[in-house]
């Protein structure tokens, strides 16, 4: 199944749903433009031969990284003068639309066709929710999880939604841009 004859369908289905200005690689790459769309598309998706769910993530479309979020101490390298570790300040991309948004991806495969379907939802970055896929996907369990824990992205109606791979005393969300490591007990 091409591109085209997978879109004509969504389209048939879901006239709202447009087509990405950026496409991932060669796939095909839709916009949603409201997450109370997600369920019915994903519902859709799962009843059409997209039986499965690959990814949920999603990217902080706030502005360059905030190099006060990370750990930068002197680490022993022989090959730097003295050893130190070089400490990177990040400048702005000049010409790229940063926002207060955030771009969530969920990727649906479809094993009989070999296609796939990546869509797109950019919701803003404050109190950031989306409905969870975990009722139709169980694939979706520890990815919405991970989301949440990294990103601070909510998935209303998740079972367990809790974090994943930080320490509970880890406060914020470290893959966010804002991001500032506050120390703990491990930093000494």
């Amino acid at each position: 199944m091409t591109n085209d004859e997978v879109f004509a369908k969504i389209s048939a289905k879901f006239p709202m749903v447009e087509k990405a200005a950026v496409q991932v690689k060669d796939y095909l790459t839709v916009r949603l433009s409201s997450k109370d769309d997600l369920l019915p598309f994903a519902q859709w998706a799962k009843d059409s031969s997209f039986d499965m769910l690959e990814t949920v993530t999603a990217t902080d479309l706030l502005g360059p990284v905030d190099m006060k979020g990370y750990i930068r101490q002197q680490n022993f390298n022989p090959f730097l003068p003295d050893g130190a570790t070089p400490q990177i300040e990040s400048a702005p991309t000049t010409g790229y639309p940063y926002r207060p948004a955030m771009d969530l991806l969920w990727v649906f495969f479809s094993v009989a066709e070999k296609a796939r379907v990546f869509v797109r939802l950019e919701l803003p970055r404050e109190g950031i929710s989306a409905p969870s896929l975990v009722p139709l996907f169980k694939s979706a369990d520890w990815q919405e999880r991970e989301a949440f824990d990294l990103l601070g992205i909510g998935f209303e109606g998740h079972p367990n939604l809790t974090k994943i791979l930080t320490p509970d005393f880890t406060q914020g969300h470290p893959l966010r841009k804002d991001y500032v490591h506050i120390k703990d007990r491990f930093d000494e």
